[in-house]
This record gives structure tokens, C-alpha cells and sequence, in this order.
């Protein structure tokens, strides 16, 4: 009698199965089903046909069958008469996520914003110095979306000089970001080496963070705390020294509704606080450790903590405080005895290495110094809240180091100071996206894992396939996927039929 044998039923539901044929297999992909062309070829070693995956013909959903567009192309066996492959996914980021800076760059630049906006994009995604900004900009399908932008460098040279007239503009752009609501703002300055020999105004030869004697050139910034945003820029001669300049530049970012100032210890000066004072802006500025306001008296060695005013603690940290009354405001001093132990056996190493610069003598002279820092407010936060706002200014030191190494603007090839405005503009707005970006990771807690410029690298896996007249979107990795599901960038790939 012959055996007959019991057929099992299918893992797949019926409405998937149904669109099976020969030479053809279902896949079941995180909660999805696919249908993939397949083949089999004889294996040698094995001595049995083997599975080989032709490509993907389709996604199958309940309501039916979505062929797949690169599919459709070979059934329709397509004449293919020229194909060109542009960069898409960080045109469709500029346009999601970034797109209030771009909104704003129109309003103040009516005729050269998507200019701007191109540059921007060479600099933010590829750190492109002019003479290859033509070819990173052509190979975007932003330049599908601005038809009209020529980025050539003769072209660029004539449009930078322009750009770098408009500080106005520029200055209304800055003005559009500040938000009354934020209350902290970081002033810092720091120095880039300028490769020119031709401007007049800005570089000078100064000792600058590199420990070198170069031509340079000073950046001042202003970053608000709580946007975690770049607000304005201003450049100056590398010679300046930054309290000469601080009260100009207050002057042209424009007084700010109950604006805290948070600067480090290079914008103490009576000149600074009159200013300040004048224009009703409140500060959080730290004192070197010899200005002779500070009274250390109840720090010396052998005293106990019990006369300071209490402590709170910071980062699993405890740290005392006491108050001095000034003219300027109150002046709030902090020890810190982790700190104080690591500058102690700091000072003691370098008697050992350099007995000739360093004595015991000047160690007990230090002392009461070692672990400390003096903030001079005139505000109204407490002693904690001032130590805090003040630990922010780590975000104004990720500022600098990221528009220095990250998009390699620690030098300046520019060749006059018109020139060297404009191109700080634009890089000032490649940094504004970094710290968007940013933001958008920290957000989801991304930050960790990622950074901005690995984002950036997949969303430059994305591209568009233009063939004859028709573009497509091509395939990305799940890797890549995977990051943009987390973000909620889900329209660059919607899940048709789902």
C-alpha cells in the first residue's frame, strides 16, 4: 500500500502565499514579508543544488503585491540611455531637520541664500575648501533643487567677497535665533592661523593656543546654554587682547532681556564690568586666583569648614563655598578637596622635575589656593546655581574644538578680511547644523553612540538613481536604517502598504 504523505501547512498566511511562483521565495524580514527571486546551482563539494538569492522582487501586504522599483525597471526591460547618481540623504536631513536655518537664510539673503545654503552643505558634510566645493555640490541632488547655484571657483571667488560686505545681514541672521525665554549665554575667543600675507586688518603674528608664533586671526563666539546653539560670531585681530573687545562686541549682538554672561577669566576688568553694568547685563565671571579681592583667610591650613557658608554637591562631587560682598556683586569662592588633592600632588611632581621653577616654599604659599574657584555675579543665583551655569562653559570649549577639528577651520587660506568674513559665516553655519544634529541625537540618546559627522556618513550612503528622466530612490543598509528609525526619520523610506 503506498504511504501517503501529510502536507504542513504553511509558516506564512494565505494572502502572502498566494503571490508565491516558481522560482520565487518568501521572506519574513522584522515583521514583514518579501518576496526575492531565486535560483539553484549545483554544488560540487556539497553534491547537491544550492539556494542562490537573485534581488528582491517585492514586498507583499495584506491589501496585496508592491513590486519593488529597481524590479520594475528590469521588467519593463528599460532602454537605459544614460544614468546619474547624486547624493540624497542629507538633502532630505537639510530639508527636515535643518530647514529653520534655511528658512532664515532666505528671509535675510533673498537672492544668494541657496548659495549660502550649498557652501554650507560642503563645508558641514565634506569640510570642502572652495576648489572642490563645485564637484561635492554637483554630485548632491541638492543641485536638482538649486538648478541655478554655480559654485565655480572663479564664481565663488567674486560671491565671497560680496557675502563678506553684508555684515548687516549677517547680524540680522545672528538676531533671529535668540530666543527671550533662554537667560545664558558663553562669550569665549580663541585663535586660528590665517595662511595670507595680503590682509590688512586681521592677522597678526601673536602667540597663539598652539604655543606658536604665526599670523592669526581671533574668533569670538557667543553659544547660548540652554539652545545649545552658536549665536553669533565676530572676528578680530589676532593682537587684540579680549577685554578691548568684549564691550563692542556686547554692543553688536544688542542688549538681551535679562542676558547671563558667562565668560572665563580673561574678561575681568573694571572697563568690563562698567560696561556690563551700563548696559543692565547680568555675568558670571571667573577671577584668577592672585586677584587680590579674594580673601582665601578662611581656607588657610589647619582651619576646618565649619565657618563657610555650606556645600552642595556637583557631578558626585562635594564642594564648599563661601560669599564676599564687592562693589561688582557677590563673589562666591569654591573648594573642591578632590581637585585640591590632584593640584597638590601635581605641584609636588613638578618640585621634583623642576626644582629650579618650583620650591616647597611657593607649595605652602599656594595652599589655601589649591582646589579653588572664585565666581564674581552680580545676578541673583545662588551659590550652587552660579557654580553650575558656570561648569557649562565645557559646551563653548565643544564649540571651538569642533569647528577647529572637525570641520578643519584652524586655518584660513582666505586672502582678505572681506573674504575671511564671509567664509566664517559659512562655516558658522555648518557649525549651527553640527550642534542641530547634536541636539537631534542627545535627543533620542543617540549622542553616545554616535556623533553628528556618523550621521552624516550614512545619510551620505542614501542616494538617487537618476534613470533616463526618472529618479529612484536606491537601497540602504539596515545599519543605516536601523539609525534613522531611532531619529523618526521614517519618511526617507516609508513602509508602503503598511
Amino acid at each position: 500500500m503506498k504511504k501517503i504523505k501529510k502536507a504542513t501547512a504553511s509558516r506564512h498566511p494565505d494572502w502572502a502565499v498566494k503571490h508565491k511562483r516558481p522560482g520565487t521565495e518568501i521572506r519574513l524580514i522584522k515583521g514583514h514579508y518579501y518576496l526575492y527571486a531565486i535560483t539553484s546551482k549545483w554544488n560540487s563539494e556539497k553534491r547537491r543544488p544550492v539556494k542562490k538569492t537573485i534581488g528582491i522582487l517585492g514586498k507583499i501586504t495584506e491589501a496585496g503585491f508592491v513590486e519593488s522599483e529597481m524590479h520594475q525597471l528590469k521588467r519593463k526591460k528599460l532602454v537605459i540611455k544614460q544614468v546619474w547618481q547624486r547624493e540624497f540623504g542629507f538633502t532630505h536631513f537639510l530639508q527636515t531637520y535643518l530647514n529653520d536655518t534655511v528658512v532664515q537664510l532666505q528671509q535675510h539673503f533673498p537672492d544668494t541664500w541657496q548659495t549660502i545654503v550649498a557652501m554650507s552643505f560642503c563645508r558641514f558634510v565634506y569640510q570642502s575648501p572652495l576648489k572642490n566645493m563645485d564637484f561635492r555640490f554637483r554630485h548632491s541632488y541638492l543641485s536638482e533643487m538649486y538648478s541655478e547655484v554655480n559654485l565655480d571657483k572663479d564664481h565663488l571667488t567674486i560671491f565671497i567677497r560680496q557675502l563678506g560686505e553684508q555684515r548687516e545681514q549677517i547680524r540680522n541672521y545672528f538676531n533671529s535665533f535668540w530666543n527671550n525665554d533662554k537667560r545664558s549665554v558663553l562669550f569665549d575667543v580663541s585663535s586660528i592661523t590665517s595662511q595670507s600675507r595680503r590682509m590688512e586688518t586681521f592677522p597678526h603674528v601673536g602667540y597663539n593656543n598652539n604655543k606658536n608664533f604665526d599670523p592669526q586671526l581671533n574668533i569670538m563666539l557667543i553659544h547660548s546654554v540652554e539652545q545649545r546653539m552658536p549665536l553669533y560670531y565676530r572676528i578680530l585681530p589676532g593682537n587684540i587682547r579680549e577685554v578691548k573687545a568684549f564691550s563692542l562686541s556686547l554692543k553688536e549682538f544688542g542688549k538681551k532681556a535679562d542676558v547671563t554672561v558667562i565668560t572665563d577669566k580673561g574678561f575681568y576688568s573694571n572697563k568690563n564690568l562698567e560696561e556690563m553694568k551700563t548696559e543692565g547685563i547680568r555675568y558670571i565671571i571667573p577671577l584668577r586666583r592672585n586677584v587680590s579681592v579674594i580673601d582665601y583667610s578662611k581656607l588657610q591650613p589647619g582651619l576646618s569648614y565649619e565657618k563657610l557658608d555650606g556645600y552642595f554637591s556637583f557631578e558626585k562631587r562635594i564642594v564648599w563655598y563661601y560669599t564676599l560682598n564687592t562693589e561688582w556683586g557677590s563673589l562666591y569662592v569654591y573648594t573642591d578637596d578632590f581637585l585640591k588633592a590632584e593640584e597638590q600632588r601635581d605641584y609636588l611632581m613638578r618640585i621634583e622635575k623642576y626644582p629650579d621653577k618650583y620650591t616647597l616654599e611657593q607649595y605652602h604659599q599656594k595652599q589655601s589656593q589649591f582646589g579653588t574657584i572664585a565666581l564674581l555675579t552680580n545676578g541673583k543665583t545662588t551659590a550652587p546655581e552660579t557654580y553650575e551655569n558656570y561648569k557649562s562653559r565645557n559646551e563653548i570649549e565643544i564649540l571651538f574644538d569642533a569647528y577647529k577639528n572637525i570641520l578643519h577651520a584652524d586655518k584660513t587660506y582666505m586672502q582678505n578680511d572681506i573674504a575671511i568674513e564671509a567664509w566664517m559665516f559659512i562655516n558658522f553655519i555648518a557649525i549651527q547644523w553640527y550642534y542641530i544634529t547634536f541636539n537631534l541625537l542627545k535627543k533620542y540618546k543617540l549622542n553616545k553612540t554616535y556623533a553628528p559627522m556618523d550621521l552624516m556618513m550614512r545619510l551620505t550612503e542614501i542616494k538617487k538613481l537618476k534613470i533616463n528622466d526618472q529618479w529612484y530612490l536606491t537601497e540602504a543598509t539596515h545599519a543605516t536604517v536601523n539609525l534613522l528609525d531611532k531619529l523618526k526619520i521614517t519618511n526617507l523610506f516609508p513602509k508602503k502598504g503598511s
